[in-house]
């Protein structure tokens, strides 16, 4: 049977700690409201795809957000930047074998199920699949084999991340399908953008 997983990465929703970016434009206890608002909508997408679904979360504690419960694993990120909590969480999610892993965060509001599915459906055909946001980064990226050198010596949180990676990707002679560009939200503009969307 084909096995394929879901890795989420998600902060703990506490006040200050969440998008401090946005919280400067907006205040903390808006941010706050508004990131609870992106891990119910990432719960949303992700909660009807049939796959092995693990949120891998800054922290733990007593009481996780209510969302994740039913239906997913609970693991904690390593300590240490970006790149090297999810190469990781990919070698820990690898070692079970599974055919395909996706790996997402909490802060893009456009994703919908469709776009998971297509993205694993990409790597029918393609070596990676990746997500590419707005500001340079990536919302989404899948795999079909662990391949750490992704992660390696990416300014990660800079308009560069996605073309390095690329850059990677086609230097170790492997290819790669772009899925359509979303907006994160990481600022004021990406808040504004979305809310005027609704």
């Amino acid at each position: 049977m084909e096995t394929n997983k879901l890795i989420i990465f998600a902060k703990q929703p506490e006040l200050g700690k969440v998008k401090t970016r946005l919280s400067v434009s907006i205040g903390e206890y808006e941010t706050l409201k508004i990131y609870r608002e992106l891990l119910e909508i990432t719960k949303s997408v992700t909660s009807n795809i049939d796959v092995d679904k693990v949120v891998y979360w800054n922290h733990l504690t007593n009481i996780l957000f209510n969302g994740f419960v039913t239906g997913y694993r609970a693991e904690v990120q390593e300590e240490g930047d970006l790149g090297w909590k999810m190469e990781r969480a990919f070698q820990k999610e690898f070692q079970s074998k599974p055919n395909k892993i996706l790996i997402i965060g909490t802060d893009c509001p456009f994703l919908t199920k469709e776009i998971i599915l297509n993205a694993y459906q990409s790597l029918e055909q393609s070596d990676f699949v990746i997500g590419p946001a707005r500001d340079g980064g990536y919302y989404l990226l899948g795999m079909k084999e662990f391949s750490p050198y992704l992660f390696h010596s990416i300014p990660w949180s800079t308009k560069d991340v996605l073309s390095l990676t690329m850059n990677v990707i086609q230097n170790h002679n492997k290819t790669v399908t772009l899925l359509e560009e979303l907006y994160d939200i990481d600022a004021i503009d990406d808040l504004k953008y979305w809310k005027g969307q609704n």
